[in-house]
């Protein structure tokens, strides 16, 4: 069975994803909110498009009530 790889995102295209500022994009990585990895100096952050998917399935709210 082949492992699918997650397409890694730079924090402009999170921020594009989530559409929301780089500050903020970078505030819940530091908080832990949003998991990602640091690659090389040149290449800086990167966050897997899979987590991003988790994190906005995280931010539903019911509103039913």
């Amino acid at each position: 069975m082949e492992k699918t790889r997650d397409k890694l995102l730079n924090v402009e295209q999170v921020r594009k994803r989530l559409e929301c500022s780089r500050r903020h994009v970078y505030n819940l990585i530091d908080r832990g909110d949003l998991p990602a990895l640091k690659i090389g100096n040149r290449q800086g952050i990167r966050v897997k498009e899979s987590a991003v998917e988790i994190f906005l399935d995280s931010c539903y709210i019911d509103c039913r009530e």
